[in-house]
């Protein structure tokens, strides 16, 4: 048997790296942002005394 070579292992080159620069990646800066508007359909949140203060003063 004669032993022939295998065209499977892929040709790597060590002695002449390519030579990749970092390229440094600045950080995004998030610029502040108002709060968004809460949506017109919802209710203002209310307290739940509150609401039984009005009560007790109408059942007065």
């Amino acid at each position: 048997m004669t032993h022939s070579v295998s065209p499977l292992q892929p040709d790597i080159r060590f002695s002449d790296p390519v030579p990749v620069d970092p390229v440094p990646v600045p950080d995004p800066v998030p610029s502040p942002q108002p709060m968004p508007d809460p949506p017109p359909n919802e209710e203002p949140i209310k307290l739940s005394h509150q609401r039984r203060r009005s009560a007790r003063i109408r059942a007065c």
